[in-house]
């Protein structure tokens, strides 16, 4: 299981508070349908008035969780324009998850987040030859393909 794993947990509490509900509850029904819940587990990053920042669904080990909702937690951050603490994460999954399925992601919005906070920074372009250069096969490679690099 993936959830019970100290690291896991501490991942989860550091940055949001976990809400766990039952769909075999017909008590939760109506919040499901209004989340358009489909699978389990289904994992939202959501703001204090529910706005949705992230999502992901399907089950996923620990390494993999903890990066994927890493990168949920960052582009919270990103979507708040809080770019320091957006980038922060981001590095923080390239060091300790660089072999995971996130850790292109992490890479491409790195870019975006010191690029959203300097704009006259070539990070931008920096992180996405990175980006080219770990992950050439990535989804992420393929939507920052747009603007090819020297």
């Amino acid at each position: 299981m993936t959830y019970p794993q100290p690291p896991v947990v501490q991942t989860i509490l550091e940055y949001g508070v976990p809400l766990q509900f039952d769909n075999s509850n017909a008590a939760n029904n109506q919040f499901l349908h209004s989340i358009h819940h489909i699978w389990t587990p289904d994992v939202r990053i959501l703001n204090h008035d529910g706005y949705e920042f992230y999502r992901f669904d399907g089950f996923l080990p620990p390494p993999e969780f903890m990066a994927r909702t890493l990168c949920g937690f960052a582009m919270a951050y990103l979507r708040l324009k809080r770019f320091d603490r957006a980038e922060a994460i981001y590095v923080d999954v390239l060091r300790r998850f660089s072999t995971t399925y996130a850790a292109p992601e992490a890479q491409y919005y790195l870019g975006v987040a010191r690029y959203r906070r300097d704009p006259q920074s070539d990070e931008l372009l920096t992180q996405w030859a990175n980006l080219r250069s770990r992950y050439p096969e990535s989804e992420y490679r393929v939507k920052q393909s747009f603007k090819e690099l020297p």
